[in-house]
């Protein structure tokens, strides 16, 4: 069995790519069921910067080809400039990879640790459609506690921008002094509510947050002292807006190139700062092209990432230290895990020649009280014990799986039961 990995991000495929393949948590479970129809399982890491898939099993190359073939499915791009695109990761690459994704050591905004609460939410999300298989859901907890320990042990995700708070600071860039400014936030969802708490940080002047659940943007609005606005009216308030902050799953552009022209006529060259943070795009990037508005989208963060990325690299080292000992205790349990079959043949092997053997010396040793006959049974339980203790340790932590073969040919027992099966001792 071999751990697996697929994917890109922002490093690897423009965001035009990234948005054909991105899934909004509505999505996520549809998404799992079709994934599916190629492999037996798997979980989808779906954010705006990246799009992975995650699996375990014993034909490497039927998993590979059923994740890509996943990917191309969705014919945007087509799949062969889709493949150039692509990483692939197995054994312990893959294991190390998810490792520091789930740490914020590959995000952007090195660091982050809102990627730690969407790796969690992968997994909920495949488990929430079938239950993960012992292996692949040790993966996901093992990195999930390599993250938890980046976070809590190191400098490397204080004071660090989240993608909303870049955000923010890129229009602190665009307009200097935000108190005279006014902001529209689309989208009250965990990106807008970082972003909406960022903006009141930086002292925004008014804040006026639309949602398509009008109850939400209220519940917002009124924690943040800031206006709620019902979802249809957002292009109209383009125009008394500095700022907007778009950061909602619609599947399509919310405001079109032509809204934002129209709403730039009567701005008397006042100037429109745009981010745009979701993926697929809510502002159509043609309105980047009209005079006075600064549309920046999810891409656009490296400057500010730069800036966050050289104050945390001192911290880097150290994560990177956790992230290699949380994998190598992983590493130890997924080759327990490939010797517990074995262990499980060896130990019924033992059993049933323990049992042949008393029942032997019982039946030449009549005259024996029931006290005797007790003390030679466990006579035979320590004895089958100690002679098994030395094979079973050294099963525990092979050198190679040549060592499983050596030892399965010289006791000469067979495979025990199904790994993936779930077993007390592999939990925490």
């Amino acid at each position: 069995m071999q751990v697996y990995c697929a994917g890109l991000n922002h490093k690897t495929a423009p965001l035009s790519v990234r948005e054909s393949l991105s899934f909004s948590k509505n999505d996520l479970q549809d998404a799992i069921l079709a994934l599916r129809g190629y492999i037996n399982e798997g979980v989808i890491l779906s954010t705006c910067n990246r799009m992975e898939i995650y699996a375990v099993a014993k034909d490497e190359e039927a998993v590979r080809k059923g994740i890509e073939d996943f990917f191309a499915s969705f014919q945007t791009p087509a799949p062969d400039t889709l493949a150039s695109h692509l990483y692939r990761y197995q054994g312990e690459g893959a294991a190390r990879h998810l490792f520091r994704v789930a740490s914020g050591l590959d995000s952007m905004i090195l660091g982050e640790h809102q990627i730690l609460g969407q790796v969690r939410e992968a997994l909920t999300a495949s488990a929430a459609v079938s239950t993960p298989s012992v292996p692949l859901s040790r993966l996901f907890h093992y990195a999930l506690r390599a993250g938890r320990r980046v976070r809590d042990e190191t400098d490397i995700s204080k004071n660090a921008l989240s993608v909303s708070y870049a955000g923010v600071r890129l229009a602190q860039r665009v307009l200097d002094d935000l108190r005279d400014r006014s902001a529209l936030l689309v989208g009250a969802g965990e990106a807008g509510t970082l972003v909406a708490r960022a903006l009141r940080a930086s002292g925004v002047g008014r804040l006026v947050i639309a949602n398509r659940t009008f109850s939400r943007a209220e519940e917002l609005a009124l924690e943040l002292h800031g206006e709620a606005m019902p979802f249809e009216d957002v292009v109209g308030a383009l125009e008394a807006s500095d700022i907007l902050i778009s950061a909602t799953e619609a599947p399509d552009a919310i405001f079109t190139r032509e809204d934002v022209a129209k709403v730039m006529v009567g701005r008397q060259d006042r100037p429109l700062f745009a981010f745009d943070l979701a993926v697929p795009r809510d502002i159509d990037p043609r309105a980047g092209e009209i005079h006075g508005v600064h549309l920046f989208n999810i891409d656009d963060l490296e400057a500010v990432a730069e800036e966050n990325r050289r104050e945390r690299l001192k911290s880097a080292g150290v994560a990177e230290a956790i992230v290699e000992e949380e994998l190598q205790r992983f590493t130890k349990w997924w080759r327990s895990l490939e010797a517990k079959p074995l262990i499980q043949g060896l130990r019924r092997e033992a059993e049933s020649i323990r049992k042949a053997e008393l029942e032997k010396a019982l039946r030449k040793l009549p005259d024996l009280s029931p006290e005797q006959q007790r003390a030679l049974e466990q006579f035979s339980r320590s004895l089958a014990n100690k002679l098994l203790h030395k094979p079973m340790e050294s099963l525990k932590s092979p050198k190679a799986p040549s060592h499983l073969q050596a030892i399965k040919e010289l006791y000469g027992v067979a495979d025990g039961e199904d790994p993936d099966q779930p077993d007390q001792s592999d939990q925490d």
